[in-house]
C-alpha cells in the first residue's frame, strides 16, 4: 500500500507527501496530486514544492513518471520540485532510474535488496 498526499503549509511551502511502494497501488491519485500542487502554487504565490519520501520503501515506474510530470508542470508553470527526507530505498531507486544527488546513496551489503526500484 501507498499514499500520496499534497500538504498546503501556508505561506511556507507545498509538500507532497509519499509513503510505501509508490505507484503500485490503483489508488493513487498521482494526476489529481500534481493539479492540486499547481493550483496551491498559483494561489500561494509560491515558486517551491517539496516532495518528502521519507516513508517510501519502494518505487514503480509510475512512481518515476509522476515525479518527472510533477517536474515538468514545474518548469512550465514557474515553480522548484525537490526532493527531501529521502529513504534509502528511495535514493537507490531514484539513482537506478538515472537521477542524480550531490551525495551518492551508500552501497548495499551483498544479498540484501529490500527496495524495488
Amino acid at each position: 500500500m501507498s499514499t500520496v498526499e499534497v500538504v498546503d503549509r501556508g505561506a511556507r511551502e507545498i509538500v507532497v507527501f509519499l509513503s510505501g511502494v509508490v505507484g503500485t497501488d490503483p489508488d493513487d491519485a498521482f494526476g489529481p496530486a500534481i493539479d492540486r500542487v499547481d493550483r496551491l502554487e498559483q494561489l500561494n504565490a509560491l515558486n517551491h514544492v517539496v516532495v518528502n519520501m521519507h516513508q517510501v520503501t519502494g518505487m514503480s515506474d509510475a512512481a518515476f513518471e509522476f515525479l518527472r510530470e510533477l517536474s515538468s508542470r514545474g518548469r512550465s508553470k514557474g515553480f522548484e520540485v525537490s526532493f527531501a527526507a529521502v529513504s534509502g530505498p528511495a535514493h537507490r531507486a531514484i539513482e537506478a532510474h538515472g537521477w542524480s544527488f550531490v551525495e551518492h546513496s551508500p552501497d548495499v551489503p551483498a544479498g540484501r535488496r529490500d527496495y524495488r526500484s
